[in-house]
């Protein structure tokens, strides 16, 4: 999920935009940061596709004020004209936009022969929607994700994640394979139906969006940086960027069945040409959430889906999750997925963690870690992923903290190791 996971996301939540989401589900990867704010009992209801999450937790996120460590913000006087143009565009032509540049640097203890130990990188992450219409009963809306990775100092090919031999994304900013200059990796039309209870998306699409979505367990800018947290990798196509389609539908105040179907030959650099060899894989996913973000919250989901591909066969299989916040903010939460040993590369992913969300009595601050197990399909080693993090809100504008990973017997290594991977995240809010 890696990125969940996601899409689609930045600035919405954030003060210096001043934006807010509607009610239904929309888009994934920013802050899933809860609070003890309370959000208001009605929020208005809007197409806004900024964000990745379900819109009735994105509009309570949008209510939750940021507490910087630096105030007031060195950067305000280079952002504030932005803001006030991206306030007066969204006004006055209901469009809406944003940005985050995140830098990572990331340090392995160990690794095989001649791979260098670190890699310092950067993603441009830019957002857009537009309300195309707004009938009360009825909406639609364009919503889009374009995406920019570049290694620093070093060559573009250059993956540690990859060269250590991991087959769970250790850095979901960059995935597998080279950094890509530039990508549109989200575009597609939403179509809001009864009351807008009723949500269709097609286009191209995240999948993370609509199913496996965690509030406390995804987005790689903010929270955790590899693939099993970052969404759930033995889930098909889970994490991927492509053509296809969702449908969400909340049942009632608790209950939402959404479904998503979408090319497993598409990925973020390619376009939906691909569309036509007709290889799918089709998922849906049953929900039951209660409480608001910072007041309980609590998340139970389970799904099914199956695929066919072009080189990994025909497949199928299923998974659960659960978020599950205290009122004192420490909130477990757990990933379980299985699957046949066709149709994805990791067949099975097993992850437990524990969140605290408002430490230390600061709102947009996160702490967390999690463990992960996988069995790939063709690995040559069961992997363990273990992965600490803190999230401190600098700034109005910036978001610093470190990131730990420990891995346990890198999938596709040619011998059983284990590496620390030592990192540091910027993020920086336009």
């Amino acid at each position: 999920m890696r990125a969940c996971s996601i899409l689609l996301f930045l600035i919405a939540s954030l003060s210096t935009a001043g934006w807010s989401r509607g009610i239904n589900a929309a888009q994934a990867p920013q802050s899933s940061q809860p609070s003890q704010v309370k959000p208001p009992a009605a929020v208005k209801q809007e197409p806004d596709e900024l964000r990745q999450q379900l819109d009735i937790d994105a509009a309570a996120l949008s209510k939750i004020p940021a507490d910087p460590l630096i105030q007031p913000d060195p950067l305000a006087p280079i952002f504030r004209p932005l803001d006030k143009l991206s306030d007066h565009v969204a006004q006055s032509a209901r469009l809406k936009f944003g940005a985050t540049y995140t830098f990572l640097n990331q340090y392995a203890t160990t690794t095989p022969d001649a791979t260098p130990h670190n890699q310092l990188s950067g993603r441009l992450d830019f957002t857009g929607a537009c309300a195309a219409y707004d009938h009360g009963s009825s909406a639609g809306s364009i919503s889009l994700l374009v995406r920019s990775g570049t290694n620093i100092g070093i060559s573009q090919q250059f993956n540690l994640s990859d060269r250590i031999g991991s087959g769970l994304y250790l850095n979901c900013l960059q995935g597998g394979g080279p950094q890509e200059p530039i990508t549109l990796n989200v575009l597609y039309w939403r179509q809001d139906l009864l009351d807008k209870r009723l949500s269709f998306y097609v286009g191209k699409i995240h999948p993370n969006e609509f199913v496996t979505l965690s509030m406390f367990n995804n987005d790689e800018r903010t929270q955790f940086l590899n693939g099993a947290n970052d969404g759930n990798l033995a889930v098909a196509s889970d994490g991927t960027y492509a053509g296809g389609a969702a449908v969400e539908f909340q049942a009632t105040r608790h209950i939402y069945i959404h479904a998503i179907a979408v090319d497993t030959e598409g990925a973020q650099q390619r376009n939906i040409e691909t569309l036509v060899d007709r290889k799918y894989a089709e998922g849906i996913e049953l929900g039951w959430r209660s409480g608001s973000l910072g007041e309980v919250y609590r998340h139970v989901r389970i799904g099914m889906w199956r695929d066919d591909t072009k080189n990994l066969g025909s497949g199928y299989g299923g998974g659960f999750g659960f978020d599950h916040e205290f009122h004192n903010g420490w909130t477990p939460f757990g990933r379980f997925a299985l699957s046949t040993s066709t149709g994805t590369a990791i067949k099975q992913v097993d992850g437990i963690g524990l969140a605290r969300v408002h430490p230390f009595g600061r709102r947009r601050d996160m702490f967390a870690m999690a463990f992960n197990y996988s069995v790939a399909s063709q690995g040559k080693h069961h992997e363990s992923v273990f992965e600490s993090f803190y999230r401190l809100r600098l700034t109005q504008s910036v978001n610093i903290g470190p990131d730990l990973e420990v891995s346990i017997h890198p999938t596709y290594a040619s011998k059983a190791y284990t590496t620390t991977l030592l990192g540091a995240r910027i993020e920086i809010i336009f």
